[in-house]
């Protein structure tokens, strides 16, 4: 009977991790992958007996990190939604959470990287074990920001493959149009630049080739910024929301009274309806300056950023182009 519920189990799991690369050796089958000698990704180690029938069970994770590397291995939880006592872990769990589909801070990455990398030099032997939810998307982002930081890989490009590579059988690893983007932000201050919170001011946005959007009526625009809330997590804070209709204009017009915003900045649209999230993306305003075109207005510099649908969260899944039109881009 034991054996017949344990094989049930390993089909329900390799159902779940899909497309993920598993650890089938030494008698484990774990969601779990080395990106490289030092660094492991793997999906969430479940403390629930119930999840732990589909998901990596936490014990079993401990006892391959035991096996494997003893006093050598600190874990790594990027779960906002989630977390475990990390004494199972003999305390040697650090959080760095932010949302799922999400990019995470440029202050988070920058901690995380400085976090990795003081600990795997401590100890040629130490490697790190890094999760979220599955194991993939922010796990990706985070293990790619530190291939870059620590001159594993010389780009976020190069990273972003390698990641791709190691940890899907697909190679569809970090897919997220906007994760992408910010391990490119990451990869951009390498070389020695310090970064800090700009402040811009947002005049309009324009939707071109927007058809699917002019098929929906009045859509709700809403941009956000990020803040801690109480509970310390993460989350979108709502700066404010305008509808469109698309059946009469394509553009967001703000220049009578222009939108001031700093750091991660979210724009997003839903449908008025429903609320169902039809796109979104992040961006981050101190990297707008390098990324966007200069346009002389008088006096003024004004920036012009653009991003092409294959840049854009949720149209980038539209590869067949059914909804969004294959020149659709937000500027």
């Amino acid at each position: 009977m034991a054996n017949t519920i344990s094989i049930m189990s390993n089909a329900l799991r390799n159902v779940v991790s899909k497309k993920r690369i598993r650890y089938k050796e030494k008698g484990f089958n774990l969601d779990l992958s080395y990106i490289c000698p030092k660094i492991i990704a793997m999906g969430y180690p479940a403390p629930d007996i119930i999840e732990g029938i589909y998901r990596n069970r936490l014990e079993d994770v401990y006892k391959f990190m035991e096996e494997n590397h003893g006093g050598h291995y600190r874990i790594y939880n990027l779960c906002q939604e989630r977390s475990y006592d990390i004494n199972k872990f003999h305390g040697n769990v650090a959080t760095y959470p932010f949302e799922d589909h999400n990019p995470p801070p440029i202050v988070l990455m920058q901690r995380f990287c400085q976090d990795v990398e003081s600990w795997l030099n401590r100890d040629p032997l130490n490697v790190v074990a890094v999760h979220c939810k599955a194991g993939k998307g922010r796990t990706g982002t985070m293990i790619c920001a530190y291939l870059v930081h620590s001159k594993f890989l010389n780009t976020a490009d190069e990273a972003l493959a390698f990641y791709d590579e190691k940890r899907t059988i697909d190679r569809k690893g970090v897919t997220i149009p906007s994760q992408r983007r910010y391990v490119q932000y990451y990869s951009n201050l390498i070389p020695d630049i310090h970064y800090e919170v700009v402040s811009l001011y947002i005049s309009e946005i324009r939707f071109a080739e927007a058809n699917y959007l002019h098929n929906l009526g009045t859509v709700q625009c809403s941009i956000s910024d990020r803040q801690e809330s109480a509970s310390e997590k993460l989350k979108a804070h709502e700066l404010k929301t305008w509808p469109i209709d698309f059946q009469k204009t394509s553009i967001l017009d703000l220049t009578s009274s222009p939108l001031m915003v700093s750091g991660d900045i979210k724009v997003e649209l839903t449908q008025k309806s429903s609320r169902k999230m039809i796109c979104s993306f992040w961006v981050n305003t101190f990297f707008m300056q390098n990324d966007a075109a200069r346009i002389l207005d008088g006096n003024t510099v004004k920036f012009m950023h653009t991003l092409n649908k294959s840049e854009i969260d949720g149209a980038h899944k539209d590869k067949d182009h059914k909804s969004f039109s294959e020149d659709f881009k937000i500027y």
